[in-house]
């Protein structure tokens, strides 16, 4: 009778463990991270920086597609850098500190696997919890609040006896957005006896005016002579992109006030009347407001020749933080920092006659600055440990052995 033999193969969560530590995805990561990083330093000529970080780097870019100033492909489809970012910190995770040889001697690579794996990390929060806005200033002029992107608020509020507006009621984005297009937002304010019933929502849209040149799409709602239709959404500028919807107002019986209709490219008012008061609603972007004020020089630019495409533009600025003042010279690639607070130049309109030039800047507010530059830090101290052991070894090794002697002994 044979002894059987064991099965000595190691099981699949060990094989899934090796193959996530290998060398191998290291080695595709880190090429795909070169290559993402080339085109994206390519296509930023045409794009700026601003534009060219939410193509390449944003969680929501699955797969990127690098492209010329025309829209023309100069490249096969590429996996999103977030993506690629996440595989390298599991492969570091599970390789360079998990699978990694352990003791004092390694205690400096280790160091600066850690650092370089948070370094990854920073990137990662970033991309969830960092606020981003923009900032339009004219020449001359003076702002300490930003308009948040991609965040876009319905505000209701009363004109008072002198046409002022009165504190706004809001509805936040958050509601807004998770409507599709054929659901319905019911809304009540604490302030106001009527109800608001958003539909028809749409996330890229434009807004028309029906014209015997331009007749609404069939099925599409037009009040007032307006209406909302749907477009595709823009890769090349974000916020360029535009959400829409209908609004019925109705009183407390459930009454019909109005219909309207809101872009949130539309900079003006949309305004109705109930019992002798007359209303305003806005569809626009949340307002920010800035710990500092920016004060705005001289804003220069030019466009690429025959084109509306800015191929360089600058501001000179000043950043107010109390009694602090600091000057900075911001152009496309090169922004300004401020406690967290990272200020580029997001855009640039050229006067016409009779008019003033202004710059657009775009803000985000990162919990996750520092973080890179700490985890450089603790890096190099890793790595300068691990230099001073590896020079006491060498030091060690290479010292003269002294031969052992042994005397004779007298018998």
């Amino acid at each position: 009778m044979s002894d059987s033999t064991p099965d000595k193969r190691p099981s699949l969560l060990v094989r899934i463990f090796r193959v996530l530590s290998g060398y191998e995805i290291a080695v595709i990561c880190l090429s795909l991270l070169f290559v993402l990083t080339f085109f994206g330093t390519i296509e930023q000529k045409w794009f700026g920086l601003w534009s060219t970080i939410h193509k390449y780097f944003d969680i929501s870019s699955l797969i990127v597609v690098p492209t010329n100033g025309s829209g023309k492909v100069i490249f096969l489809p590429l996996p999103g850098a977030y993506w690629v970012i996440v595989v390298l910190g599991i492969n570091m995770l599970c390789g360079a500190i998990i699978r990694a040889r352990k003791g004092w001697r390694k205690f400096g690579v280790l160091l600066s696997h850690c650092s370089i794996l948070f370094m990854l990390i920073a990137g990662a929060v970033s991309s969830v919890s960092k606020e981003e806005g923009h900032m339009r200033v004219l020449q001359g002029e003076r702002s300490d609040y930003a308009q948040k992107l991609f965040k876009h608020d319905i505000e209701v509020f009363r004109y008072d006896e002198n046409g002022d507006r009165e504190p706004p009621a809001i509805i936040r984005s958050k509601y807004i957005k998770s409507l599709d297009e054929d659901e319905t937002l019911r809304a009540s304010f604490e302030n106001f006896d009527f109800t608001f019933e958003v539909d028809q929502y749409l996330p890229f849209s434009v807004l028309a005016l029906e014209s015997s040149s331009q007749v609404a799409p069939e099925g599409v709602e037009v009040v007032d002579g307006f209406f909302i239709s749907k477009t595709e959404k823009n890769i090349k500028q974000e916020e360029a992109n535009m959400p829409g919807c209908y609004v019925s107002v109705k009183d407390k019986n459930g009454e019909l006030i109005q219909r309207l209709v809101l872009w949130a490219g539309n900079p003006y008012p949309v305004s109705f009347t109930y019992e002798g008061a007359r209303y305003g609603v806005t569809y626009l972007m949340e307002v920010w407001p800035m710990p500092f004020v920016v004060d705005l020089h001289k804003t220069l630019g030019e466009y690429h020749p025959g084109t509306s495409i800015p191929s360089w533009f600058q501001s000179n600025i000043t950043k107010i933080d109390g009694n602090s003042n600091e000057d900075y010279e911001i152009v496309m690639n090169e922004p300004a920092r401020h406690d967290g607070y990272t200020l580029y130049q997001a855009g640039y309109t050229a006067a016409a006659e009779g008019e003033t030039p202004s710059s657009t800047f775009a803000i985000v507010n990162n919990p996750s600055d520092k973080w890179p530059e700490y985890a450089l830090y603790a890096s190099t101290v890793g790595l300068l440990i691990h230099f001073l052991v590896m020079l006491g070894r060498f030091a060690g090794s290479s010292r003269p052995k002294k031969n052992k002697t042994t005397e004779p002994s007298l018998s």
